[in-house]
């Protein structure tokens, strides 16, 4: 394990006491009009627990995070911090939320750790692969799209043209696969990918710390997607395997991906 590692799973570990036993009344942020969004005592608290420990050992890096640094840029060694993804199923006490970062060098991940408190889960991932709780693990067998498990995120809320992808995916991909499931949290979608709980993760990029954890965890399970879609259009496809995702690149992204040709 890489010191970079050791550092972030002790400082999502440390923070997770405050996030458990913390404050989930909920503040709406200042969002785009039109949107609604959230943010707890325990989303700034935890944020400023996991710089602190990550500030102690690495005083020079940069740190992006999402409530406390988020037009932090890009450097040569660079953090990510989300420290509840999730927050409107924690401030709700549904369980499906978690704490996570990332470790990069020149923008390529080497170090991820996503930790989902309730179910007491830390899925990793370095240049050994990924690991849940210490544990290799890896993405499902193949298997036909039809039998497949789809997660995707909630809802976009950034343009009429997301919006309208979003209910196609639901909409005319639902015969194609076996169920949808939505678990409103990044964290969870990814980390379930990666050990083998889901067959496919649809979702829109947006700010680097919802994503880049996660995908680093899913890609080093075995998960695989399509680089073009996500540099042309910033929509993920990702999949447990090279065949998932040939048969979700025949049937389900042509249903959603003309909505972007047409605008």
């Amino acid at each position: 394990m890489s010191e970079e590692l050791k550092v972030l799973e002790d400082a999502i570990r440390k923070a997770s006491e405050i996030v458990v036993k913390g404050d989930r009344s909920a503040k709406e942020k200042g969002t785009a009009i039109g949107t609604y969004d959230v943010v707890t005592g325990s989303d700034v608290l935890a944020e400023e627990s996991i710089i602190s420990t990550i500030r102690e050992a690495f005083p020079d890096d940069a740190i992006i995070s999402e409530e406390t640094n988020p037009d932090q840029g890009i450097e040569h060694r660079s953090w990510t911090i989300d420290p509840i993804d999730g927050t409107m199923n924690y401030s709700r006490g549904i369980p499906f939320f978690g704490m996570q970062g990332s470790f990069m060098v020149d923008g390529v991940p080497k170090a991820s750790a996503i930790y989902l408190p309730v179910f007491d889960e830390m899925f990793t991932a370095s240049e050994d692969g990924a690991f849940l709780n210490g544990v290799p693990i890896h993405t499902a067998d193949p298997a036909p799209l039809k039998k497949c498990l789809v997660s995707t995120g909630d809802f976009s809320r950034r343009s009429q043209q997301f919006r309208d992808a979003q209910a196609a995916i639901f909409h005319d991909c639902y015969t194609d696969i076996a169920r949808f499931k939505v678990f409103g949290a990044a964290s969870v979608d990814f980390s379930y990918l990666a050990a083998g709980r889901l067959d496919v993760h649809v979702r829109f990029l947006n700010k680097i710390w919802d994503f880049m954890p996660g995908m680093h965890i899913a890609e080093k399970a075995g998960a695989v997607y399509d680089k073009s879609l996500v540099d042309e259009h910033g929509i993920l496809v990702m999949c447990s395997s090279q065949e998932v995702l040939q048969e979700a690149s025949e049937k389900m992204v042509p249903k959603f991906i003309s909505i972007f040709r047409r605008a």
